[in-house]
């Protein structure tokens, strides 16, 4: 018999033990509650607070907000584990790690540890499909699910479990759907009935997220207001459907104190909210920086400060760098709750390329320093990791994650954001449901992987791969574990790779694992495939990779590659990585698992984009000799890795793995044309075309 003892009146740790319960169930161990939580000699013990327990277990004073101890002690014959922590949520942590450490080694295998978050931020970004930046059915098709607090209450959950403590929730104009404002009532457009089923909706998610440990914040855009606003108080405004978020920056006296009362109505009427956060770029064209800047003052600071309570800030850094006007304006205040959040797209948005800071939104500048040269002040850099790269296949490269974090883990840097703008976890259109492989309820679960890594990274980034191959063999088999995450992180690698080698910049630019691009081709779904053409003509993001044309430039005038991540060489690189994750399936068996099926299809996909770009990039160096030199044979060769059985052959296999499981589905870098892999086989087919051609217009953009 096994006896808890813990502080029940905690919410986050009444929700943990509810988990401990589960697991000590599911290993047929017998449970109980003691009474009396002053006693030091029960079985598990939970003590949220510091100091010394009567068996002499002692809290060390390097313990943090959020960090827990697990220790062991034997009285009398009698064995005790302790979880100890400074607060509630670092008790709920503790209580996870306890809860894995019995599923993967067994109560008489405890190991004692120390654990403090790496970074105090962590958290989740999550664009909301009404009010929504952008429009696609992508969005249309999540409003029911998300508007559900049963997909939110397993959102939460997996967010808890995996130590992420941050919700921040992306909408352009929020207000309509949460309050009525007193002086401008007519801006919602919801009845009494309506807008107390919105409110009760927000009202549990805040709570819920509360009770787990969850900060909540919402993330608008500026100069917005409802069309409700516009039609019965500013009818000769611009329309959301004439410029939707990108318009010059028009405001008038009314629509200021219209957004600064819905900020301090917001606040009163919601006391788990945490914070807000606003953009300083849309609808703001023709207004400089310090306008800009004056604008979120008198609307958004005024607004917090006339509200009944104090909450955090996100200050999303402007889409033009000028870091001294943001300084100041960050430095400057003093009433914002320390420290202030700034948010700081990496990459662009393209987190999943280099993990070096090469490009944020706005450019490169060597004025980026200045916002943390001299040290902040009271705020903390929080990187912008967005995923705009891959939604359908799952990915899992933890050795990335941990160069990310070590890479940019300075003093300064408070956490990170993890998300995306064009995907939301909710509702799968992905996953034919016709398919025995479908046993999950949302798209997150689908990708539980990709969130444990990220989330138990950045608390712990020491945290051992064990720990994630234990998970995958708890679901998939024993020993299967080590082998799945060694095949993911093989064929993950690919995208990564694609994105350090192609330059793009704009928010959804690169859709790695359709190998799309639209940064230069548009909508069109027949031109957005990055052709042969078109790594000819690019240039990487990562400074240590080299074009196709440098290569050969430098190939040509005999000049020295080392040192470079030349094309060859990562062609090279991709193709043992997928070679060797196939070999590690073919030792996996299915043990009649339709969703370990469902995982190495994926892995498969992976393998075959490798094969796909490595046959691209020898056929692109061939061509590009060709166009030196002259030498038909260059050419011959550059035909041979696109046809089969090379890059040809290898994007059939990737339709096939794909269609066995995967439908056509909306995906927002196509507009209204559905994406799938055998879409694209034309395009595939064109590369050939092109080399069999004239040089056209290749030689001519040397």
């Amino acid at each position: 018999m096994i006896t808890l003892v813990y502080p029940d009146q905690s919410p986050k740790i009444q929700f943990a033990i509810s988990k401990l319960k589960k697991t000590l169930t599911e290993l047929d161990q017998i449970w109980t509650v003691a009474l009396k939580q002053d006693v030091d000699t029960h079985n598990i013990i939970v003590k949220n607070r510091k100091g010394h327990t009567r068996n002499g277990v002692s809290v060390e004073p390097s313990l943090s907000s959020e960090g827990f101890q697990i220790r062991h002690s034997v009285l009398e014959g009698k064995s005790t584990f302790y979880i100890l922590s400074g607060d509630d949520s670092g008790a709920m942590y503790g209580i996870f790690e306890l809860c894995e450490q019995l599923q993967n080694r067994g109560l008489s295998n405890i190991c004692e540890c120390t654990m403090n978050p790496r970074f105090s931020f962590r958290a989740l970004k999550f664009n909301l499909p009404w009010s929504s930046y952008r429009k696609n059915h992508s969005f249309d098709i999540q409003k029911e699910t998300v508007r559900d607090l049963t997909f939110w209450r397993s959102y939460l959950d997996m967010m808890a479990e995996n130590r992420f403590n941050v919700l921040t929730l992306w909408s352009m104009h929020p207000f309509p759907y949460m309050i009525k404002p007193k002086n401008f009532p007519k801006a919602t457009p919801y009845t009494d009935e309506e807008l107390a089923d919105w409110k009760h909706f927000w009202t549990s998610l805040f709570q819920m997220a509360k009770d787990r440990g969850i900060e909540t914040y919402l993330v608008t855009w500026n100069i917005f207001v409802s069309e409700s606003f516009r039609e019965h108080y500013d009818p000769n405004s611009i329309s959301d459907e004439e410029f939707y978020h990108h318009g010059d920056g028009y405001s008038t006296d009314p629509i200021k104190q219209y957004n600064r009362e819905c900020v301090t109505q917001l606040i009163n009427e919601y006391p788990d909210l945490t914070g807000l956060s606003t953009s300083l770029g849309e609808r703001m064209n023709g207004l400089s920086p310090k306008e800009r800047q004056k604008w979120i003052e008198d609307v958004y600071y005024q607004g917090m400060k006339d509200a009944n309570r104090p909450v955090k800030y996100i200050y999303r850094a402007p889409f033009t760098i000028d870091p001294s006007i943001t300084r100041e304006a960050i430095e400057k205040n003093d009433f914002l709750p320390e420290p202030v959040w700034l948010e700081l797209k990496f990459n662009w948005s393209h987190a999943y390329s280099t993990p070096k800071l090469r490009i944020t939104h706005g450019g490169r500048s060597d004025k980026l320093t200045e916002y943390w040269n001299p040290d902040p002040k009271n705020y903390k850099v929080a990187w912008m990791a967005r995923n705009e790269d891959f939604f359908t296949l799952r990915w899992a490269q933890p050795d990335f994650i941990r160069e990310h974090i070590k890479e940019n883990g300075h003093d300064y840097v408070g956490g990170y954001f993890i998300g995306s703008e064009c995907f939301i976890p909710a509702y799968d259109y992905s996953h034919s449901r016709e398919s025995d492989h479908f046993q999950w309820s949302y798209a997150f679960e689908k990708h539980w992987l990709y969130y444990m890594l990220w989330g138990r990274l950045l608390f712990d980034p020491s945290t051992p791969d064990e720990v994630f191959a234990q998970e995958l063999g708890r679901r998939y088999g024993q020993s299967n574990g080590r082998p799945l995450l060694e095949a993911y992180s093989a064929v993950s690698k690919m995208p990564l790779a694609l994105a350090s080698s192609f330059l793009t910049l704009w928010d959804f630019t690169l859709y790695a694992e359709g190998f799309l691009s639209t940064d230069t081709s548009g909508y069109n779904s027949g031109k957005a495939f990055i052709s042969l053409e078109d790594l000819l003509n690019t240039k990487p993001i990562e400074s240590t990779y080299l074009s196709i044309r440098d290569y050969v430039n430098r190939k040509m005038n005999q000049e020295s590659t080392e040192g470079w991540v030349t094309p060859i060489q990562l062609a090279e690189t991709l193709e043992k990585d997928s070679q060797h994750s196939l070999e590690l399936l073919a030792s996996i068996a299915d043990h009649d698992s339709p969703v370990l099926c469902c995982e190495k299809a994926d892995i498969k996909a992976w393998a075959y984009l490798g094969f796909y770009f490595a046959d691209k990039l020898r056929a692109g160096v061939c061509y590009q000799m060709y166009l030196e030199t002259g030498d038909e044979s260059e050419r011959q060769k550059a035909l041979q890795w696109l046809e089969s059985p090379h890059a040809i052959k290898h994007w059939d296999d990737l339709i096939e793995v794909t269609s066995s499981h995967y439908v056509e589905q909306p995906l927002m870098h196509l507009g209204n044309t559905p994406f799938s892999w055998k879409l694209f086989r034309p395009q595939v087919l064109g590369d050939i075309d092109f080399v069999r051609g004239e040089k056209k217009e290749a030689s001519q953009n040397q």
